[in-house]
C-alpha cells in the first residue's frame, strides 16, 4: 500500500477508465475495506466506502477524491466497464462475499459525479464478473457490447454460449450481450 497526496493506494481486480484528460478509479478489492464488511450483501456503512472516485488528472499528476451521489453498483470487484462520452458504464462484478455475482448495469456521469441504474440484476441473465465490455455504434445506434465472464452457473443456457464448469463452483461462460442505450433493452446474441 502506498500514499499519494493523502490518498491510500491499495486496489486489485478494478479498471480505471480514461476520461477527457482524467483516470478515473472505483471499487476494486480494497485494502481499506474491512473484511466484516465483505461477508455484506448490503449495507449503509458498505455503499459510503464504495461511493468514493478517485481521479488522477493526467496535466497535472495529482490524485483527487470525490464523492459521488446516487446508488453505485454493488458488484465491486472484477466489473465490466467502458467509457461513452462523459459517462462511464459498469456492468456486474463480484460482491465480495459468498458467490455473490450480479448482473446490474449502472453509468457514472463524471460531469455531475452521480450514479443512475440502468438494468437491475436480472434473474433471466447470468450473473457474472471478469469479462469485457465495449461501447460501439451500429446502424446510428449506439450500444454497449458485453462478452464473456465467470459466475454461478446460470439457470438459462443459450445454446449458441459455451459454459464450463470449474473446479471453484463457478462456470465461464463466452456469452455476449448487446445493450442498446437509446431504448434501455438487452439482446442476446
Amino acid at each position: 500500500m502506498s500514499e499519494q497526496n493523502g490518498i491510500y493506494k491499495g486496489r486489485a481486480r478494478h479498471s480505471t477508465p480514461l476520461v477527457g484528460g482524467s483516470l478515473y478509479l472505483w471499487a476494486g478489492a480494497q485494502i481499506d475495506l474491512p473484511r466484516t464488511l465483505a461477508r455484506f450483501h448490503d449495507s449503509h456503512q458498505r455503499r459510503k466506502l464504495v461511493s468514493a472516485v478517485e481521479k488522477f488528472t493526467l496535466s497535472t499528476g495529482r490524485w483527487s477524491s470525490h464523492l459521488t451521489r446516487g446508488t453505485p453498483p454493488l458488484g465491486v470487484v472484477g466489473y465490466y466497464c467502458t467509457t461513452f462520452r462523459s459517462n462511464i458504464y459498469y456492468y456486474g462484478g463480484f460482491c465480495g462475499h459468498d458467490t455473490c455475482f450480479h448482473n446490474s448495469l449502472s453509468v457514472l456521469n463524471t460531469l455531475t459525479m452521480s450514479w443512475t441504474q440502468l438494468h437491475p440484476n436480472d434473474e433471466s441473465m447470468m450473473k457474472k464478473a471478469y469479462g469485457g465490455m465495449l461501447s460501439l455504434e451500429l446502424d446510428e445506434t449506439d450500444y454497449l457490447f458485453i462478452v464473456g465472464g465467470t459466475g454461478p452457473t446460470p439457470a438459462v443456457r443459450h445454446p449458441q454460449f459455451q459454459y464450463e464448469q470449474l473446479e471453484d463452483g463457478v462456470a465461464r461462460t463466452n456469452e455476449q450481450l448487446l445493450y442498446n442505450l437509446s431504448n434501455g433493452e438487452f439482446h442476446i446474441k
